[in-house]
């Protein structure tokens, strides 16, 4: 087992992912963070500069298997985070047609199967253990009958708790654990800018991903997708 500790965090510029990001690189974790907004990430990482805490930001699409591919070799993580999405608010009967329905699809699902893909390839031909958090929603769970409009993203979230128990099933007999969390609404930027508000914080989300990276305390866990319900 590495001592080393290293999380790769898509998403990391914003969000759960920032939060992610800052509450791990208390407990000694490096930290690689991953997004599309190189300002985004740059924020964060001063954020952990400012904390005392260094991080490696990769400027990349999760689309783009061969950049997310590079990343994972060049940073060697021990864990991975997938917190990267977009939510792809449009009408079936307007504006959600194929192309932006399929946009949708290569972030949040696309690209979270291919940061799992590079790493789970990258600790097996290294003969390590690894462990993957996917960040789905309570949408993916039981739908959006309170939000009409976001049929792309609810289906990306379901596609995300399914594929978590697939490559929980890869990654078994490999020592990799792939588990998820399902949080209800989170106070982001994202969900501002839509006009909606949630009293729950991504800074009281970010210890349930903790948990679930800490072989410690949830070393039996695998293929778990933990619901979360907030209080809004």
């Amino acid at each position: 087992m590495r001592s080393e500790k290293a999380v790769f965090i898509t998403g990391g510029g914003s969000g759960l992912g920032a939060e992610v990001a800052l509450l791990l690189a208390r407990d000694g974790w490096r930290i690689g963070l991953a997004g599309r907004r190189e300002t985004a990430l740059e924020a964060t990482r001063q954020r952990l500069l400012d904390a005392g805490h260094a991080a490696q930001c990769f400027a990349l699409d999760v689309a783009d298997f061969a950049a997310v591919e590079q990343a994972i070799h060049e940073f060697a993580p021990t864990a991975v985070v997938n917190s990267a999405a977009v939510l792809g608010q449009g009408d079936i009967m307007d504006s959600l047609g194929p192309e932006q329905f399929a946009a949708v699809q290569a972030i949040n699902v696309n690209g979270s199967f291919n940061t799992c893909c590079a790493a789970m390839r990258w600790w097996h031909s290294h003969k390590q253990p690894g462990d993957i958090v996917n960040i789905s929603s309570l949408s993916g769970i039981r739908g959006m009958q309170a939000f009409p409009g976001f049929s792309a993203y609810a289906a990306s979230k379901h596609a995300l708790v399914g594929l978590t128990e697939a490559l929980a099933q890869d990654g078994r007999a490999h020592a990799i654990r792939v588990n998820a969390i399902a949080p209800g609404m989170m106070r982001t930027d994202m969900l501002a800018q839509l006009g909606i508000t949630a009293s729950t914080l991504p800074q009281e989300i970010a210890p349930t991903v903790a948990f679930l990276l800490d072989r410690r305390q949830s070393g039996p866990i695998t293929g778990t997708t933990i619901e979360i319900h907030c209080n809004d």
